[in-house]
């Protein structure tokens, strides 16, 4: 299948804290190899949540004229 190019922008995705709904999540230990979980803890409050394949923040990118 050949190629095709566009052009995207970058954008930075956060999570809010659960239980505090205030701090952001950051990952705070590695990926599990095996689960794919990755924990997280939050800036503010320091509650710990774990999320599968995602770190938090992150940067994804989105079509140059698509909403984020």
């Amino acid at each position: 299948m050949p190629e095709i190019k566009r052009e995207v922008r970058p954008i930075e995705v956060n999570y809010v804290c659960d239980a505090c709904g205030k701090g952001m999540m950051v990952q705070c230990g590695p990926m599990d190899p095996h689960s794919g979980d990755i924990e997280h803890s939050c800036l503010i409050c320091d509650h710990r949540q774990t999320f599968q394949w995602r770190p938090y923040p992150r940067i994804d990118h989105i079509g140059v004229n698509e909403k984020s």
